[in-house]
């Protein structure tokens, strides 16, 4: 997992009007929070244990307690791996593969994220980002291998995006995480003794 402060979110404004990309940090992350009704004080109380306690699936809780995630987007990532899917391996083991630690692609915006950090043009990143969108789940990826090629995308990461069939938007993550956190954290309040813990932003 990648343990960067800040993520991008990429938002499609409609057909005339192209796509924004919003830089998501800490500010814009207690704001959600507490949009959500979570306290951000209670949230940084919150460890990989309280989310394993609520999780849904018996699949979940034991991908949580594997890569004990310990901030906001290491949790949101671990989301993402209950959707993400690819065509070489199940989403939920993918963390254990080795290509994984060099470009774990979760969302789309790691695409655009990737791109950028390659040297690509904000503008190519996103047409990139969203014309992958459009094709990861093509049963024939011809054209989608040939706008990787156009791109001149580094093999290691064309071959993962070729290897995609399901990539979910990082927005709809966060949506889920939320309402992780939000049992969690009713939880966390409900116990007698609330645990003491750093800041984890």
């Amino acid at each position: 997992m990648r343990n960067r402060g800040y993520r991008f979110i990429v938002r499609d404004l409609g057909f005339t009007n192209g796509s924004v990309a919003l830089c998501v940090n800490s500010t814009w992350i207690n704001e959600l929070l507490r949009a959500n009704g979570i306290d951000p004080v209670i949230f940084r109380k919150l460890t990989w244990e309280d989310l394993v306690a609520v999780a849904g699936s018996e699949r979940q809780r034991r991908v949580i307690a594997d890569l004990r995630p310990r901030n906001f987007w290491q949790m949101c990532d671990t989301v993402s791996l209950m959707y993400t899917r690819y065509d070489s391996v199940d989403g939920t083991d993918a963390y254990l593969e080795s290509w994984f630690k060099h470009y774990p692609i979760l969302v789309a915006e790691d695409i655009y994220e990737f791109m950028l950090d390659e040297g690509y043009s904000q503008e190519e990143a996103v047409e990139l980002m969203e014309y992958c969108k459009e094709h990861i789940d093509d049963a024939d990826k011809s054209d989608l291998r040939d706008m990787l090629e156009l791109y001149d995308v580094p093999d290691e990461i064309s071959s993962v995006i070729l290897d995609i069939r399901r990539l979910p938007s990082r927005e709809r993550m966060i949506a889920e995480l939320i309402k992780l956190l939000s049992r969690a954290a009713v939880e966390l309040e409900r116990s007698p003794e609330l645990k003491e813990t750093k800041d984890i932003y």
